[in-house]
């Protein structure tokens, strides 16, 4: 039989009886005839305390990059000796000719970047892995680190590090499957804390895989499945506290395959960006409803409107009003042929919903960005919007998700928009796309709902409305090493020719952001940057949103009935993600899984914490 890569999370190895109980696991895989290679965490709530504990050794600890992760890696390195140990004792007490080994990141031949703290991976030489799996043991690696090439300094991967490692680790060794063993029984369709009656998934799409992580579902590491992606790697995510069958995250269902998705070079590392190709579509349309209430259930009344008269909506974008207007407007994109109707069908709903007009531009283009890496690599973003910009052509609206950057700009100016994308992005494909107005006979399937309560929300106010002051911001922003989730570009006031630009990135890199934008605000000439840290983020992810009237719009409704208020929207073509309040989320959670029927008739069994 082939190589099996197990990994086993903080939680899974808490105590010495949770270590006994891994090390049985472990030595079970390997009775079974497979060779086997182990990534481990540090137990339990280790990392924390030795954060807590550096916090009080020093007021910035964080500032002394190079120590703390030094400090940090001695967490997994406990874990993994200790591992060790139990492994040998159980190999004994069944009389078994094999031991376990351990290794460092380091010694495991993780080469990394130099970012401490979130050091990216750029080759493994797992040479003494391979010696050991050769001479019949099990090698057991810390999660989470490695040694950066140039400076061989220890360095981190940044949390949920330890995902990452294992799939890198059975990539390198060609392994057959990527083993994730945590705390729960799978992929849920929602978080069990917060839905009991949330139901496992037993195979998930990659895609899906990757917006469900981006979008908050913790139970794997957005870099790991990327990964994972790039290789057609499976992985299976199971429970180390049962032997239940678990989810397995394969396959692809978007349209660029693993297959299509060039490797990077060794001098790129082997997490790099990889862009696959660049799409354009023609048959587009977009209809702004302009001073709109923001209000709950308005945009949900906007979207019932639409998805009634059989109209599919490809982006949304909305953003929160302006405190002294509690007025919005809400944009979205849909196919050209459709306009007439959707506008017909709005206006006389005018009154009703309370909007002041509806404002149609018929001849619109997408450019999308398609490839591998996308979210976790700022700097891609920034050279597309850039590569746009120099040639002279207008962003008007901005759609995110993990293997997609899209842009809407005037009909007039696609060719020139693909042309300087190519250029930027040499060596990929270019391919036409057309929305279409079929709706293919299958039944759009919703997947899963994903939360996450570790984002903030900037709003640049006054933005200038013109090719390159987006592309500025955001080339900023990835020069400082931020990770940009959602985006959201507001259409320009016809008489400033100025629009407001909104952005979720992670809590903890607010100050770092507010810093870097303070470097160009006098040039670009917003207002002073406006920080929201009290937001939760809320997505449904499947497939077949597209071509499905409705989705949007019984998302929509289903937060307006529980009375939860949308502070921003942003969809791709297999996710749409809400932003509301933090007080609001467990209730948007469960209102939005009980409105897509995916609840189920039985409590998940809910265990404790996720490691890392």
């Amino acid at each position: 039989m082939g190589i099996v890569v197990q990994k086993y999370g903080g939680s899974s190895v808490a105590d010495a009886a949770g270590i006994k109980r891994v090390a049985q696991r472990v030595v079970a895989t390997k009775e079974q005839g497979h060779d086997v290679v182990v990534a481990v965490s540090a137990m339990g709530d280790t990392t924390d305390e030795l954060i807590d504990l550096a916090n009080k050794v020093s007021p910035d600890a964080t500032a002394h990059a190079r120590e703390f992760d030094m400090l940090l890696t001695s967490g997994e390195r406990q874990s993994m000796a200790l591992l060790a140990m139990a492994i040998n004792d159980v190999a004994n007490e069944r009389g078994l000719a094999y031991e376990a080994r351990s290794f460092t990141g380091s010694q495991a031949g993780l080469i990394t970047d130099a970012q401490h703290g979130r050091a990216k991976i750029l080759s493994i030489t797992p040479e003494r892995i391979q010696s050991a799996i050769g001479d019949g043991a099990i090698a057991i690696v810390a999660g989470f680190q490695g040694v950066s090439r140039d400076t061989k300094d220890i360095t981190t991967l940044g949390r949920g590090g330890t995902d990452t490692t294992a799939v890198a680790l059975a990539v390198a060794l060609e392994a057959d499957v990527c083993e994730i063993y945590t705390d729960v029984d799978g992929v849920f369709t929602a978080d069990p804390r917060i839905v009991p009656t949330a139901r496992k998934l037993g195979q998930v799409a990659f895609e899906e895989m990757l917006e469900l992580a981006a979008s908050g579902a913790k139970v794997l590491h957005l870099r790991s499945v990327e990964f994972a992606r790039r290789h057609n790697l499976p992985i299976h995510v199971r429970s180390s506290f049962s032997t239940l069958n678990g989810t397995v995250v394969k396959g692809s269902i978007d349209a660029v395959s693993p297959q299509r998705i060039q490797q990077p070079s060794e001098d790129a590392g082997m997490e790099a960006p990889i862009v696959a190709s660049i799409a354009y579509d023609r048959s587009q349309a977009k209809i702004t409803v302009v001073d709109a209430p923001d209000e709950v259930g308005a945009a949900a009344k906007v979207f019932d409107i639409v998805a009634g008269v059989g109209i599919n909506v490809d982006m949304v974008v909305q953003d929160a009003s302006a405190a002294a207007t509690e007025r919005t407007d809400i944009t979205f994109t849909l196919p050209r042929d459709d306009v007439e109707r959707a506008v017909k069908a709005l206006e006389l709903a005018r009154h009703e919903v309370g909007f002041e007009r509806v404002i149609a531009v018929p001849r619109m283009g997408k450019v999308s960005l398609i490839g591998a890496g996308l979210r976790t690599q700022p700097k891609k973003i920034a050279d597309f919007f850039s590569a746009i910009a120099m040639a002279g052509v207008n962003i008007q609206m901005i759609s995110t998700s993990e293997v997609r950057i899209s842009v809407v700009v005037a009909d007039e100016e696609v060719d020139r928009a693909v042309q300087a994308a190519a250029e930027k992005f040499s060596d990929v494909e270019v391919e036409k796309v057309s929305y279409g107005t079929e709706v293919d006979g299958d039944v759009p399937e919703i997947v899963g709902i994903a939360h996450d309560r570790s984002e903030a929300k900037i709003t640049l106010v006054g933005v200038t409305d013109e090719p390159g002051e987006a592309a500025r911001v955001f080339d900023t922003l990835a020069e400082a090493g931020i990770n940009i989730d959602m985006i959201v570009q507001n259409v320009s006031a016809e008489e400033t020719r100025r629009t407001d630009i909104s952005f979720t990135l992670p809590r903890t890199d607010v100050k770092l952001a507010r810093a870097a934008l303070g470097e160009i605000q006098s040039e670009i000439g917003f207002a002073d940057p406006i920080t929201d840290t009290q937001i939760g983020k809320v997505s449904i992810v499947g497939e077949g949103m597209r071509t499905h009237p409705g989705i949007t719009s019984r998302f929509f409704a289903a937060l307006a009935a529980e009375g939860v208020f949308i502070r921003m929207v942003s969809t791709s073509e297999i996710r749409v993600s809400v932003l509301v309040s933090t007080d609001d989320l467990d209730r948007a959670v469960r209102a939005t899984h009980r409105a897509f029927g995916l609840d189920s008739d039985v409590e998940a069994i809910v265990y404790g914490g996720t490691g890392r």
